[in-house]
């Protein structure tokens, strides 16, 4: 057996070569220490500073006050928008899930709900900076200032991603099936109808229809099924419950713009069979009434036909304004009035003022002039909701197409007023988004500065990660090289203290569980700082530990590599 100086003496010998010679301090034991290698700094660091003020040091209380205000003002639309939009989202996800399976979901749809999510809990966040900004101790200038930014910046790409598109696709999924569904359930349930109303059945009939009052509020019986079943109804002294449905169906018929004609005549013979006199007076004054509409609508096709037989007195000329206005009037699509359509009103008026083709084409005008008022009336009320939420790109879209159509100089007037409006107002809230994102990206810019001088190197090394798609990507990338190199050279520090002081351990288990320490240290600067300069320093290194480990107890190192590859971790034992 060797004497133990000369064991000492081969121990000290392996450090060396591991990690390079050394002078030896002046203790008392004759046995030479190797010193760590010094820590390479390519540049020095800035000192730790005092952590940055809560509230931005320029800013008196009144002014920060109006601050917020302006800020919570344009943010409080955008918010209440998504917020709408997340809980009609999330309606339509959940009939999504019952009735479609997920594999014939639209493709972006999970996608552009949680992006939805997101963009919505942004807003709620920033919201919330706002108003702790307001409370100086609690408030944080930087954090309400990126929490703008990120909102703001999630709502752009929102808006721009084809998120829109998903969920219209997403609501023809659901209604197509909603359709097929209810297309069975409605002819099961009328099915019912029948077989209690041709036997009698009353309370049978009251209830089915309760059901089917539920499922199909505004689904229209045909009227076969729907006579039968108040005439069972009113024999069987049911004549409130006939009569009512009877007006629910005659309304629902109404808004269908479908023929209510014999319904309403049943109607009125029921409520004068029932003794009520009046009611059954004002209905067969309404059924009257929309017969003399029907009646108007027969008068204007004779007149066709009579100035097509050529019984209408007319001028060639006449009759060429008046087809003309016609053509206009047919043809419009229910927007700005046709090209020239009022000059060809204005040269019929003065040149044949009792014509009857004046006085036809003057209701044409009318018509079509009351539609396009609407029209535009709808056009702005549309652009001043996209400015309250703040969509001022889709609002400069209307005006812009508005500009494009046939317009009164009024309407045009009007139009470019509120263009300017909203065009300002977009310049407005693009300059106030890329102030945010300027001053989240200098603060993100310090706060990363600030990690790497603290020495939290991973940290710093996300933070400029998410600069280099910004102004300071060249910056960044060299920081970032640097924080590795530092995060590295320390790391490798670590190590090697480890490793020395398990070779000069007398335990053997002290000395596996060190030497493995030294290892694991190693092997994390391989895995995350794997462009580092110091790379094949490391490698060697850890050859030398490896040798070390398997002569100190067989089979470690390969337990070890297993446990690591077993989990996926190459950083095993990593406790950070």
């Amino acid at each position: 057996m060797l004497p133990k100086k000369y064991l000492y003496g081969l121990l000290l010998l392996g450090v060396f070569t591991l990690f390079g010679c050394a002078k030896p301090p002046p203790v008392a034991v004759p046995m030479p220490v190797p010193e760590v290698e010094p820590r390479p700094v390519a540049e020095p660091l800035p000192e730790p500073e005092e952590p940055p003020p809560t509230v931005r040091p320029d800013f008196d209380p009144d002014e920060l006050l109006r601050f917020v205000a302006a800020e919570e003002q344009n943010l409080t639309p955008r918010l209440a928008y998504y917020q709408a939009k997340r809980q009609e989202w999330h309606q339509l996800a959940t009939a999504l899930a019952e009735l479609v399976p997920r594999e014939q979901w639209p493709a972006g749809w999970s996608q552009c709900l949680a992006q939805l999510d997101q963009v919505a809990d942004d807003f709620e966040l920033a919201r919330e900076k706002l108003r702790d900004l307001e409370w100086e101790a609690g408030g944080s200038w930087s954090g309400a200032v990126a929490a703008l930014s990120t909102a703001y910046r999630a709502d752009r790409e929102f808006v721009a991603g084809d998120c829109g598109t998903y969920h219209r696709l997403a609501k023809k999924t659901v209604a197509a099936r909603l359709d097929q569904f209810h297309e069975v359930a409605s002819e099961q349930l009328q099915a019912v109808l029948q077989h209690y109303a041709s036997r009698g059945k009353a309370s049978e009939v009251r209830q089915t229809l309760e059901e089917w009052r539920w499922i199909y509020p505004d689904r229209i019986l045909p009227f076969a099924l729907l006579q039968e079943i108040s005439l069972a109804l009113f024999r069987a002294g049911e004549r409130d419950p006939a009569l009512s449905l009877l007006a629910e169906q005659e309304k629902a018929m109404a808004v269908a713009m479908m023929d209510t004609s014999a319904v309403s005549r049943l109607r009125g013979d029921l409520l004068l069979v029932a003794g009520r006199s009046d009611e059954a007076l004002s209905q067969y004054e309404q059924i009257a009434a929309r017969y003399a509409a029907a009646e108007e609508q027969r008068q204007w096709v004779d007149d066709q036909l009579r100035l097509l037989r050529g019984q209408i007195p007319a001028s060639r000329e006449e009759r060429s304004l008046f087809m003309a206005l016609l053509e206009d009037a047919v043809l419009f699509d229910g927007r700005a009035i046709p090209a020239g359509m009022q000059q060809r009103m204005q040269r019929l008026e003065e040149r044949f003022p009792a014509g009857i083709l004046t006085f036809r084409a003057r209701l044409l005008a009318d018509e079509v002039e009351r539609q396009s008022q609407a029209w535009f009336a709808g056009q702005l009320g549309r652009v001043e909701e996209s400015l309250a939420e703040g969509a001022f790109d889709e609002a400069v879209a209307v005006l812009g197409a508005l500009l494009r159509e046939n317009l009164s100089r009024e309407q045009e007037g009007q139009v470019r007023q509120m263009l300017t409006e909203a065009e300002e107002s977009r310049r407005v809230a693009a300059e106030r988004r890329r102030q945010l994102e300027q001053q989240a990206l200098s603060i993100q810019w310090e706060e990363a500065n600030r990690l790497l001088g603290l020495g939290q190197y991973d940290e710093a090394i996300t933070l400029f990660a998410r600069l280099l798609e910004s102004e300071y990507r060249e910056e960044a990338r060299q920081r970032m090289a640097e924080a590795a190199r530092e995060a590295a050279t320390e790391l490798r520090r670590q190590a090697a203290s480890l490793f020395v002081r398990a070779r000069r351990s007398d335990e053997p288990e002290q000395a596996v569980e060190l030497a493995g320490e030294s290892w694991q240290l190693l092997r994390r600067i391989i895995s995350r700082y794997p462009d580092s300069d110091i790379i094949d320093r490391v490698m060697d290194n850890l050859a030398s530990v490896e040798d070390y480990l398997e002569g100190l107890a067989p089979g470690l190192l390969k337990e070890l590599r297993e446990r690591s590859e077993a989990v996926g971790n190459p950083e095993l034992f990593d406790n950070e």
